[in-house]
């Protein structure tokens, strides 16, 4: 199973693995998550200043995703 990178608990690092984020940006992600308490969507994310949808597509590409914490995945129940 593919391991799932949670943007939420990413540090500046691993954030940095996506091609278009900078150490600059990523602390500025960072800053903005503990703002927010953490991120909902990708729209939040975009927000940041000199985030844009490339940036977004940077971010999916290496792998994260925006996992809601209020949301917890609950895999089917088998038959």
């Amino acid at each position: 199973m593919a391991e799932i990178n949670d943007i939420n608990k990413a540090s500046a690092a691993e954030l940095q693995r996506a091609f278009q984020v900078s150490e600059e940006r990523a602390q500025m992600i960072l800053a903005r998550r503990e703002e927010l308490g953490g991120f909902s969507s990708w729209e939040e994310i975009q927000q940041v200043t000199g985030i844009s949808d490339e940036t977004i597509e940077s971010l999916k590409d290496a792998g994260f995703h925006v996992v809601v914490a209020s949301t917890p995945f609950r895999p089917a129940k088998q038959a």
